[in-house]
């Protein structure tokens, strides 16, 4: 949700740009101008700076805080440009590596991601952010042993961490450990009962045991505490609909609508649940 500007603030944010000058201005206007979600005018200001001193020491943190405005923008391939260009700068800079690292796994390129990944742990080995997101992109890649390494590392240095904990009912899922899986997330249910996903991932264990019960009982949970998630709602539909509980189904594929979802998605289920 956009933030609401003051009169005094927009005031503020235009006489800092007007009165834009030496580099320090302009990044001091183009922070401003990213903190009031003015991102067209914050990626301008963060360029001017740069034209103006191409050679300050500052700069890594200039081209990191332009990528970020642009990436907000949906301008994704000028944000890898600039996250290149900071590193160039300041290649063992982690936040910038995460971040990176972060755009590709959102755009899906879970080895390019893994890479800076890596040399963050290289520089910082006790990343645990670094650490869970390798067990996750192992994961997906079917890589067991290695995910595994990796959450053990996360979880030795902390215990507690919940990104870990629910990594590793996940990894025991993907690699065909449902009984351990669903071990580990009623644990985890008990010890964060607010965690909405928790209870998502119960569910898809439990549907794909032929429990659709027990599956709808955990999404049923997921709604309650995340009314407005339309996958939860989408999943639950469709469990009523291969239960062939039309009028059910109906009622969450109609919500699930509500929520985003493309009607055409749903049109062959739709015409059947009339």
């Amino acid at each position: 949700m956009k933030k609401k500007i003051s009169i005094a603030a927009v005031i503020s944010l235009i006489s800092l740009i007007a009165n834009a000058q030496t580099y320090e201005d302009f990044v001091s206007a183009g922070n401003n101008a990213a903190a009031h979600d003015s991102l067209s005018k914050a990626e301008q200001l963060y360029k001017s700076a740069l034209r103006l001193a191409p050679q300050d020491y500052r700069n890594p943190l200039v081209y990191n805080n332009l990528a970020k405005v642009q990436q907000a923008q949906g301008l994704n391939d000028r944000a890898l440009t600039s996250y290149e260009l900071a590193l160039n700068l300041a290649p063992q800079n982690v936040p910038i590596l995460m971040n990176r690292a972060n755009l590709y796994l959102l755009l899906g390129n879970q080895s390019k991601a893994l890479i800076d990944y890596r040399k963050v742990i290289d520089v910082d080995p006790n990343n645990t952010d670094a650490l869970q997101y390798i067990g996750y992109i192992f994961t997906k890649q079917h890589e067991f042993a290695k995910a595994k390494t990796h959450y053990e590392r996360l979880l030795t240095i902390d215990p507690e961490n919940y990104a870990g904990q629910l990594g590793v009912a996940i990894l025991f899922q993907e690699c065909g450990k449902p009984g351990d899986a669903l071990a580990r997330l009623t644990l985890l249910s008990e010890k964060y009962p607010d965690k909405a996903e928790i209870y998502s991932v119960k569910a898809e264990i439990e549907a794909e045991a032929q429990q659709p019960e027990l599956a709808i009982m955990d999404l049923n949970k997921a709604i309650s505490l995340e009314p407005n998630n339309k996958n939860f709602v989408l999943t639950r539909g469709f469990l009523h609909y291969n239960q062939k509980n039309y009028r059910l189904a109906k009622q969450d594929f109609e919500h699930a609508i509500e929520l985003g979802v493309p009607r055409g998605q749903l049109k062959k289920e739709l015409k059947e649940c009339k």
